[in-house]
């Protein structure tokens, strides 16, 4: 077969298929015009073309379908269009009043339903809040048993009942910065249970020894101090050692005893009784 055959036959074959396809459509459409008239629907090109599931613009391009739509169309709009039945007026009255009653009904109930949701809303609200406020109390706590447990370790525990001073004096708080000694909980608990006087007693000690010597730990060499009630030693005047022999100085010499101008007068009388 040659090449002008086989265009031919393709040709002759689309034609064929186009014929097909306006003998489908142009079906369709008269059946959907028998349709529309049998339920008195409007006819018009876009009713016809939405019922035969066809465009617009085919229904013009084929003058016999353009012509029957147009046929019929016009039979239809002269045509005196049917009265509208009119409903009874008493029980339509009844049936109108009867919705009206129940849409007000729902209307009242949906209002009642909202002020609950909103009664409710604030209670969930409020639960929450108070929900918030509770484990904040617990976290406090937990962590208020988590510093008592550390202080339980790091040194015993004294009772409440106790009688012991609960803040360190400024005057001891200020020599103890000048020394620049950090109170640990030992020695917090010592100067608490000494008397102000020892703890300033022991301070002074420390001052002087720092004075003479280095000391590797001031902090537990004060604790220790007040403990056992350390203070700071006297200056006693060092004595010279005794010579071989006693150099006697003229202010060790014995002083004669100065004799009065009465008592020479009763000597005088007495050595001269006894002359006579």
């Amino acid at each position: 077969m040659s090449n002008s055959d086989t265009k031919q036959a393709r040709v002759d074959n689309l034609q064929q298929v186009q014929a097909a396809r306006k003998e489908d459509s142009a079906g369709r459409v008269f059946k959907a015009i028998e349709r529309l008239q049998k339920i008195d629907g409007k006819i018009n090109f876009t009713t016809v073309a939405k019922e035969a599931n066809v465009s617009v613009s085919y229904l013009y391009k084929y003058p016999e379908i353009k012509q029957r739509i147009a046929e019929v169309r016009n039979k239809q709009r002269s045509f005196p269009t049917s009265p509208v039945a009119q409903p009874n007026s008493s029980s339509t009255g009844k049936i109108i009043a009867r919705l009206k009653e129940k849409i007000q009904q729902l209307e009242n109930e949906n209002k009642e339903l909202k002020r609950k949701n909103e009664a409710l809303a604030g209670q969930v609200y409020r639960v929450h809040y108070l929900q918030e406020q509770v484990e904040r109390q617990q976290q406090i706590i937990e962590d208020l048993h988590g510093k008592l447990k550390g202080e339980q370790t790091d040194s015993k525990v004294t009772p409440i009942s106790s009688k012991r001073k609960s803040t360190i004096d400024e005057q001891i708080q200020s020599e103890l910065d000048s020394l620049d000694i950090g109170l640990n909980p030992t020695l917090n608990k010592t100067i608490k249970a000494a008397t102000e006087s020892t703890v300033l007693a022991a301070i002074a000690a420390l001052k002087d020894q720092l004075s003479k010597k280095d000391i590797p730990n001031p902090g537990g060499w004060l604790n220790k101090a007040i403990r056992e009630g350390w203070t700071k030693p006297e200056l006693i005047p060092q004595q010279s050692a005794k010579p071989e022999y006693q150099i006697v100085t003229t202010s060790e010499r014995p002083t004669k005893e100065l004799i009065s101008f009465d008592k020479l007068q009763e000597l005088s009388t007495i050595f001269k009784q006894k002359d006579e």
